[in-house]
């Protein structure tokens, strides 16, 4: 029976580096959560993995919402290693590590879209969201430029950086009800969460085979018109021509 050991340890070792990156997240929210929680609850309400529904019919996955009389809180948790560089208007980010270079995409942009589901979803378009971007302590963060669109921070700043914002700009009925719509978002039976993290993930993939497919095509898939290069707020993006007839847009290919 000896070699039932090693047979396990090398099992155990092909899941860890086949979920390596699924692993290393949760550890990251894990450890936002342990942070999270020395929120006052009489000021603060946090929300772990909350999957928001999308205008297109799919859903997006938030690490943390905090709300508060002073805004809502959309943290995006990244835990990340090594030098982290990049600009609040590129697509991708670098992340290196020695010698060794991993793109990563900016994860402004990434939590700009959900924040856009999560304020559908509220049915509001106030001004009351603060994107925060919280990468790991063991990250060393290298940017050059300031950011407008996102706080940008270490896991060690979080709290410090909520508490910065002491205006009150939700009233106790506005929280009530903020509240109790994002409370029918939670999901605390383990089978149907995994089930819905499948299909979650199951849609981003169809996702980006769809945009692999439409990359060498020059025409609109909706109307058949052509495609043209247009400058966003968050970067290029391609448009179709018979605007504002056509709404159909497709972000540029990393």
């Amino acid at each position: 029976m000896s070699w039932i050991f090693p047979i396990v340890l090398l099992l155990g070792m092909l899941y860890l580096r086949r979920n390596y990156a699924s692993i290393k997240g949760w550890f990251g929210e894990a450890f936002a959560n342990r942070i999270l929680s020395k929120l006052d609850p009489e000021q603060y309400t946090v929300f772990h993995d909350i999957y928001v529904p999308t205008e297109e019919g799919g859903t997006t996955q938030l690490d943390h919402i905090v709300t508060s009389p002073y805004g809502i809180f959309v943290i995006e948790t990244k835990h990340y290693e090594g030098w982290i560089f990049g600009k609040e208007d590129q697509r991708n980010w670098t992340q290196v590590i020695y010698k060794r270079k991993e793109k990563l995409f900016n994860p402004v942009w990434q939590n700009a879209g959900h924040i856009k589901a999560l304020k559908s979803y509220l049915n509001t378009e106030d001004n009351t969201f603060y994107s925060i971007i919280a990468f790991s302590n063991n990250s060393t963060l290298k940017f050059t430029e300031p950011f407008t669109k996102a706080r940008v921070l270490q896991f060690s700043h979080l709290l410090q950086v909520i508490h910065e914002y002491s205006t009150p700009v939700n009233s106790k009925r506005d929280l009530q009800l903020i509240n109790a719509a994002i409370e029918k978002l939670k999901i605390v039976d383990k089978k149907q969460k995994q089930q819905v993290k499948k299909e979650h993930v199951t849609s981003i993939k169809v996702k980006k085979a769809a945009q692999k497919r439409l990359a060498t095509s020059s025409s609109c898939p909706k109307c058949g018109s052509n495609l043209v290069m247009r400058q966003g707020k968050f970067g290029q993006f391609q448009g179709c021509s018979n605007y504002p007839k056509c709404r159909y847009t497709r972000q540029m290919s990393s």
